[in-house]
């Protein structure tokens, strides 16, 4: 199966196409949200650096966030854009399954953690199963105190939404590991949508939607006034 991976949830996002489970090419945009400026030239040149044809793409995968709120009307808009026009299937990935593939598979439980902002965070919580991981907890918004009292104990977690609560999750046997493992690559898009899709989950077009968990600031905002 040939899988066009898009990721557009982060600050540097990027595309990547995989075959039978092995990543072809994988390419980084540049900083500072290029997304929109830089999503469908990326996909052009890279398909033609290896030869395919848009047609030739078996399924589109694509990062529905939880992230940032433009990154990702720019990745879902464009992949519902191509499975429309090339007649493909598409999957919704979740930023913390492709954030998780970062670390290194090994029996500790592992929790990615993103600033939520307004004194909360996103979470979700992994245990390892066989060489894959699997879910412990939904897909959560939460405040940090009520998200440490919910670890389970040892646990690694990583990810931007520590550091301003750092006091908070500074704990005995909650391992904080580096930041950076929390970039959401294009490469596990692509694989994850591929296993995701042999496994039997779809994803109908038109209800391909971002996974905000949370409505945006200002929409809050506006409910309060």
């Amino acid at each position: 199966m040939k899988v066009l991976g898009i990721e557009t949830s982060g600050n540097i996002g990027g595309v990547a196409v995989c075959e039978g489970k092995h990543t072809i090419i994988a390419k980084d945009f540049g900083p500072g949200m290029q997304h929109g400026k830089e999503l469908i030239p990326t996909i052009r040149t890279t398909l033609h650096e290896i030869g395919w044809k848009p047609a030739d793409i078996d399924l589109i995968a694509v990062d529905a966030g939880p992230g940032s709120y433009t990154g990702l009307r720019v990745g879902i808009s464009c992949a519902k854009t191509l499975a429309y026009a090339l007649n493909k299937p598409v999957v919704d990935v979740p930023v913390f399954d492709i954030i998780a593939e970062n670390y290194p598979v090994n029996s500790t439980p592992l929790c990615p953690i993103l600033d939520a902002k307004r004194k909360h965070v996103y979470a979700c919580i992994y245990a390892t199963e066989g060489a894959q991981r699997k879910r412990l907890s939904d897909f959560l918004v939460i405040q940090p105190e009520e998200l440490a009292s919910m670890l389970p104990r040892p646990v690694i977690i990583f990810g931007d939404g520590i550091a301003p609560y750092k006091h908070i999750f500074h704990q005995r046997d909650i391992i904080i590991a580096e930041e950076n493992h929390a970039a959401p690559k294009a490469k596990y898009v692509a694989l994850l949508g591929e296993r995701m899709y042999e496994a039997g989950h779809r994803c109908a077009i038109d209800t391909l939607l971002p996974l905000y968990l949370r409505r945006p600031e200002v929409v809050e905002k506006s409910h309060k006034i």
